[in-house]
């Protein structure tokens, strides 16, 4: 019987992770009260040592415990109050999250329900923005902004695309296969003419390039890449939203020393020369965990006019590698390269999960270079729902109890 309540508690763990997962691109509130029943669930089950043990041993996970130990080293030299230093630790959270999952969904069912609902949750909310975009239908929010934000919201599209690009592949999904083509082509065109998110384009764009070339030849893999390029040339093409997205980040950046307002990729541009020369100056363990503001503050002080755009401080640089080169310095930003390759790498789990966990992964790498997106609470958690989802090993199926003999007494033959 403890056993039987013990796998009842983990079941409702892996439905709290669903509903984490789906919940936070709605509401805040729904995604936290998902993420801390899932960790009390898992604690109450009785099983999360053990379980703990099994995935500690995989250098996924003991590259992403490695990093985490170096950000909480980073702590104490940090010259800036501890309730910045903890709250700074704190984002990390998403590394605990990934471990987490990783110990939990591994049964194919609960790996394939999570992906189901993932899908259920986002189509509702791009079918629902292209109608609000097309003037079909009223929304409280503006249609690109339904999920939270646009970047949020192209993110978790492109993750949903990505998701019925592999289902066609795979044939691993349940549910009429016309589904999936379907649900993939209202992904696609509300990112391309709906949704204005760099990201989502990024995620988008470098996952189908996995997916698509993972069993291809090299010859198989350029003539892919070129038909992606094309379809990307289609797309500014007959979007006007698109390319003047892709062409405002462009201009922004190569004449920010022109500009005389504030813009998006003109500050970045700013923040990220200045964090270079910060982090020349800390370049071996860095200014330590949440020390960034104060040492980005100290080193443009004077450096600008007061009225001038470019004094504007930030509490990240925008970037995440160079926030861990400057807050954890050349040794953590060494560990967490080699977390991001040891989860690359993950075999253990089945393999055909393997493609759309890399496919997901390349893609943040790549927004992460204009955001800090590993740690983001909405986008890192995002993240380290799907790795742990994906890459998880694959336990043999779970055991009915056996039935107890009927015995009728009394009865005569």
């Amino acid at each position: 019987m403890f056993k039987i309540e013990s796998d009842r508690l983990l079941d409702f763990a892996r439905i709290a992770v669903i509903i984490a997962c789906v919940g936070l691109l709605y509401s805040p509130s729904v995604g936290t009260a998902g993420l801390v029943g899932a960790v009390v669930a898992f604690l109450a089950s009785g099983q999360a040592v053990v379980r703990l043990k099994r995935v500690l041993s995989r250098p996924s996970v003991y590259w992403a415990i490695l990093f985490l130990g170096i950000v909480l080293i980073g702590t104490t030299y940090a010259s800036v109050p501890w309730a910045v230093r903890w709250m700074d630790l704190s984002k990390w959270r998403t590394i605990l999250w990934f471990v987490l999952v990783l110990a939990v969904f591994d049964e194919h069912r609960w790996r394939e329900r999570l992906l189901i609902m993932f899908i259920a949750g986002t189509a509702l909310g791009a079918i629902a923005s292209s109608a609000a975009a097309a003037g079909w239908i009223p929304l409280w929010r503006p249609p690109e902004n339904l999920l939270r934000i646009s970047g949020t919201q192209g993110m978790a599209f492109a993750c949903a695309a990505l998701i019925c690009a592999w289902a066609i592949m795979e044939k691993k999904l349940i549910g009429p296969f016309w589904v999936w083509p379907l649900l993939g082509v209202v992904y696609v065109t509300n990112i391309v003419f709906v949704t204005d998110s760099r990201s989502g384009y990024a995620i988008l764009g470098l996952g189908l390039c996995v997916l698509l070339s993972w069993k291809a030849s090299w010859r198989g893999r350029l003539l892919i890449a070129s038909g992606l390029l094309l379809a990307l040339g289609m797309a500014l093409a007959v979007s006007p939203r698109m390319y003047g997205k892709v062409q405002l980040a462009v201009t922004e950046w190569a004449h920010e020393s022109e500009l005389q307002d504030l813009t998006s990729f003109g500050i970045r541009r700013v923040w990220y020369l200045n964090t270079v020369e910060v982090i020349g100056e800390h370049w071996l363990v860095g200014v330590g965990t949440g020390g960034f503001p104060d040492a980005y503050r100290a080193h443009i002080a004077g450096k600008y006019p007061i009225d001038d755009w470019r004094a504007l401080a930030t509490t990240d640089p925008h970037n995440q590698y160079l926030g861990v080169l400057a807050q954890q310095g050349i040794v953590g930003f060494a560990v967490f390269l080699a977390w991001l390759v040891a989860v690359g790498r993950d075999r253990s789990g089945p393999p055909v999960y393997r493609t759309l966990a890399v496919a997901i992964l390349c893609g943040w790498c790549v927004t992460s270079m204009f955001s800090s997106h590993f740690r983001t609470f909405v986008e890192g958690h995002m993240l380290a729902t799907f790795l742990g989802v994906l890459l998880a090993a694959e336990s043999p199926p779970r055991s009915e109890p056996p039935m107890e003999p009927i015995i009728i007494e009394g009865a005569t033959g």
